[in-house]
């Protein structure tokens, strides 16, 4: 396992916090700089632990480098069957359970008693499944921008990303200039989703925009606040011929059309083929979807999930519980008011599984907060007492949000 310690800078030390990336597929340890910025004040008293799940990161290795086309469901299955011809190791294992008794591995290796954990996006998924294997490690949990896992995250995406983007359109109509300057953005949107495949030249060469490719960077945008303030323009600019916008940010962000780096890691395709909650159904997502601007996109993601699903070796999963055990722990669950992957409505029911947790909405923040000077002093305060009983929490309803632009 490969593991980072950044020490606390006063003694005697108070014990540690574990920083639980995202992904499936994130590396840990490369957050180092962004973990000692975001958690200096919980660093002064506690270590800061970072460790690479198996088969991320400096715990493993990544599949062959090479264009794919990340859209061809055929082209990603041949390369993730190539991948598992390649690499040594033992794949059904790279899961998230097991994920976390290796954590618990290094907790004890390391020395710690009871240890403070951070998770955001996956890493909150991770977070709650350490939290029930090994109740008694665990003295608070922060969970940012994370579902219960007893949602099928990725089937109910498309209604999730529709939410979220009907809320910063909302904002845009709330202020003059944006309303005025663009009367009817997801008219706009419908209308770029209609429209074939659009070759586009950028300074950095050709891509190909497709329909799928303008919703899945629309999605992207809307993961933060400073992203959607870019949508309307966007959108505008692109319907009037100008993609340089859109697909700038889609070449740049999502890679083209070649296959995401996280899906260059086997860890991707086995938590999410065999994990309940990230386990994609066509069907589910073409049911829920309706309506959404991601309903197209989301379906193709779940028919090319299960093809390649079907070449991916199980992983070692435990069986599903009927029900979600409740944890005893201190809990200080984190949400951004527009997140369209992880949002309020996938926490419904969080009281009766962490009856000691306190739920904090950020208002229009997207995809993790913790970005947010604000939220680093509540987690802060938080790790401190041990409780989120009694935290002023106010500061996060006066958060200032990015203008959007106007061309």
């Amino acid at each position: 396992m490969n593991v980072a310690v950044l020490p606390a800078t006063t003694h005697p030390v108070a014990g540690a916090l574990f920083y639980l990336e995202g992904g499936p597929g994130g590396s840990a340890t490369a957050a180092a700089i962004r973990v000692n910025a975001m958690f200096a004040e919980v660093g002064r008293r506690r270590d800061l632990v970072m460790v690479d799940q198996r088969g991320t990161g400096g715990s493993g290795a990544a599949c062959p480098h090479g264009y794919v086309q990340g859209a061809d469901a055929a082209a990603v299955t041949r390369y993730v069957r190539r991948c598992l011809r390649s690499l040594k190791g033992q794949p059904r294992l790279d899961t998230t359970s097991v994920a976390a008794d290796d954590l618990e591995a290094v907790r004890r290796a390391l020395g710690y008693g009871r240890i403070d954990l951070y998770g955001g996006s996956y890493g909150a998924t991770l977070a709650q499944v350490y939290l029930r294997r090994h109740p008694a490690s665990v003295r608070t949990v922060v969970l940012d921008s994370g579902s219960l896992p007893d949602v099928r995250l990725y089937d109910v995406s498309p209604r999730n990303a529709e939410r979220a983007l009907d809320a910063q359109f909302a904002r845009c109509a709330a202020q003059p200039a944006c309303a005025h300057a663009y009367r009817h953005p997801r008219k706009q949107l419908s209308e770029l989703l209609a429209r074939p495949p659009r070759p586009i030249r950028l300074v950095s060469g050709r891509v190909v925009l497709r329909p799928d490719d303008v919703a899945w960077t629309v999605f992207w945008l809307s993961e933060t606040a400073e992203g959607a303030a870019l949508i309307p323009y966007a959108l505008d600019s692109a319907v009037h011929g100008k993609y340089g916008v859109l697909a700038g940010v889609y070449a740049s962000q999502l890679g083209g059309s070649n296959l995401d780096p996280l899906a260059r890691l086997l860890p991707f395709w086995v938590i999410l083929c065999f994990e309940p909650w990230g386990s994609m159904d066509p069907g589910a997502t073409a049911r829920d979807g309706s309506g959404s601007y991601l309903a197209a996109a989301a379906l193709a993601r779940a028919r090319l999930f299960r093809r390649t699903c079907r070449v991916v070796p199980k992983g070692r999963v435990p069986p599903a519980s009927a029900r979600l055990e409740v944890a005893r722990a201190h809990v200080l669950l984190l949400t951004g008011g527009d997140d369209p992957l992880d949002p309020v409505a996938n926490l419904n029911g969080w009281r009766r599984v962490f009856p000691n947790g306190r739920l904090v909405v950020v208002p229009g923040a997207g995809h993790g907060t913790i970005e947010y000077a604000c939220v680093q002093k509540l987690v802060a305060r938080f790790v401190e007492r041990g409780t989120a009983a009694g935290i002023d929490t106010n500061c996060v309803r006066h958060l200032p949000l990015p203008s959007f632009i106007v061309g």
